[in-house]
């Protein structure tokens, strides 16, 4: 069988709550990058450790518990368009262990006040903007307290300003989490809210600054 390798000798890491935008033209492996960093996709040459843990040969169960422990934010928010606001947000703690009804409420709440969306928990996510909407999937996101935020062209989809505040969400509330934060994204309208810049092209990454 013939492969082809996406990404050719990639190597960086990444502190403890810094942010950390990548960019790159379409096909370059920003998507590829983000996916093996957030334990979705196996590699098959290298190394990827997530505090201090090598992904490589992890069992399934292995890579579910480094799943349950990084918030994911795509282009698409895919909420559920079957449940309020409120729930939607919640979805995101059903998978971790020990969660209680009561407390679960109480997060999911905060996490919607924290992303400017406090009092909407009864609405369904057809009554909400698209801006809006992507506020929703970042609370959901973060509503687990994850240990990193992955986020693939979180804004591609939204306006200037909508996209200024979901970036501003995410930044504000993921450094009071301390939490890392991964971005992958053409958007240079939100490249004011990393730490550093990264570059990648043709599966070779750079550093911009």
């Amino acid at each position: 069988m013939l492969t082809r390798a996406v990404l050719k000798g990639v190597s960086f890491s990444v502190s403890e709550g810094e942010v950390i935008i990548i960019t790159g033209p379409s096909g370059s492996g920003k998507t590829t990058l983000l996916t093996i960093i957030g334990a979705l996709r196996p590699f098959r040459e290298g190394s990827v450790r997530f505090q201090g843990q090598d992904l490589g040969g992890m069992s399934e169960a292995g890579l579910l518990d480094i799943r349950q422990r990084i918030g994911f934010v795509f282009q698409r928010h895919n909420l559920l368009k079957s449940l309020p606001v409120i729930e939607n947000v919640e979805s995101g703690l059903h998978l971790l262990p020990e969660t209680d009804t009561e407390m679960n409420r109480m997060r999911a709440e905060a996490m919607l006040e924290a992303v400017g969306l406090g009092g909407r928990g009864a609405d369904y996510p057809e009554n909400l903007s698209g801006g809006q909407q992507q506020r929703v999937a970042v609370a959901r996101a973060l509503v687990r307290m994850p240990d990193m935020i992955v986020a693939d062209e979180p804004t591609a989809a939204l306006d200037a300003e909508s996209g200024r505040r979901v970036m501003e969400v995410v930044r504000n509330v993921a450094s009071q989490l301390g939490c890392t934060v991964l971005i992958s994204t053409h958007d240079e309208r939100i490249f004011h809210v990393a730490d550093r810049r990264l570059h990648i092209e043709d599966g070779v990454l750079q550093v911009v600054h």
